[in-house]
């Protein structure tokens, strides 16, 4: 995980979705995105369709492999909106069965992805490309504003 970079070896989150769609199915996804993030501009870019989420019910049976989920970082209990929110600030791509797969610095999913690794890394990494799950009532799926799919 390197903060703005798009990869082949290195990615931030909105890199890591760019080099996918990019290289595999030569989709640029910040084309004509606006925003204030690399994450804004993914989720502004006129290609394909977005698909918001209610803030409290989120019926997810409509995401498909393949679309990108967009997340708000910002916790409800915070009073005042921060400039950076104004877009969501986090993104991944949809797999299947409740699953995606993002570049993430949260080390709580990153110690659960590894497990008993976790002890090798432990203050050697800053993050990495993982798999997490959107579980009812846990952290990604209280986040989660929409998803997008880009290849229909």
């Amino acid at each position: 995980y390197i903060h703005g970079d798009n990869g082949p070896d290195t990615f931030d989150c909105a890199g890591l979705v760019w080099h996918v769609y990019n290289q595999v199915l030569g989709i640029n996804v910040y084309k004509d995105g606006y925003g204030l993030s690399t994450t804004g501009r993914i989720m502004t870019n006129p290609i394909g369709t977005i698909t918001y989420f209610d803030e409290d019910e989120k019926d997810i049976s409509s995401i498909k492999p393949g679309d990108v989920l967009l997340f708000h970082r910002q916790d409800k209990e915070e009073i005042i909106p921060r400039p950076s929110n104004k877009y969501p600030g986090h993104c991944g791509i949809y797999i299947g069965n409740k699953e995606f797969v993002h570049a993430t610095r949260r080390m709580l999913d990153i110690k659960k992805y590894l497990g008993e690794e976790y002890k090798n890394y432990e203050g050697k990494i800053e993050g990495l490309v993982i798999k997490s799950k959107l579980e009812d009532g846990k952290f990604w799926i209280k986040k989660l504003v929409a998803s997008k799919n880009m290849i229909d």
